[in-house]
């Protein structure tokens, strides 16, 4: 078997040639072919003149041509809603209340804890990690953010 290079890569790649089509292909070409057809029908209808329709097309049952203005100003003002809708149910439904600690923590909140009883207090390695170079990646309790933020380091 006389075999060039090329043939051998290709072969033994993960990019093989294959004769299998799986059906979401089938149905992309099906609904790409179903639309564009729509699509020609519906700008056929809104440029062709009635009396083309009725005498020559011998189409004598079709809507009035006001539909083929009204039906996508209806979805478009429809669409319009719907983002408005979303927007306003992602922010009054789906947003935590102001007070709500899942703000601040959820199950992925790493926090310093206390491994051997007796040593510093977890309120002493939260400040360290505060204000030292870290070696590892934790999250600050939100009580620690405000005092380092918003008191005044006269106070003390």
């Amino acid at each position: 078997m006389n075999r060039r290079h090329e043939d051998l890569v290709v072969s033994q790649s993960d990019l093989l040639a294959t004769h299998n089509i799986s059906n979401a292909e089938y149905r992309g070409f099906f609904i790409y072919v179903l639309s564009s057809i729509s699509l020609f029908v519906w700008i056929g209808w809104t440029v062709i003149p009635e009396h083309v329709l009725e005498n020559y097309l011998y189409i004598d049952y079709y809507p009035d041509k006001y539909w083929t203005v009204a039906i996508p100003a209806y979805s478009l003002m429809l669409m319009v809603y719907i983002y408005i809708g979303m927007a306003l149910y992602n922010t009054e439904v789906l947003t935590f209340a102001i007070d709500d600690v899942r703000n601040f923590v959820d199950s992925y909140t790493y926090m310093p804890e206390q491994t051997v009883p007796g040593s510093r207090s977890k309120y002493e390695k939260t400040l360290d990690y505060v204000w030292k170079a870290p070696s590892g990646v934790w999250d600050l309790p939100i009580t620690l953010v405000n005092e380092v933020l918003y008191t005044d380091d006269n106070d003390e």
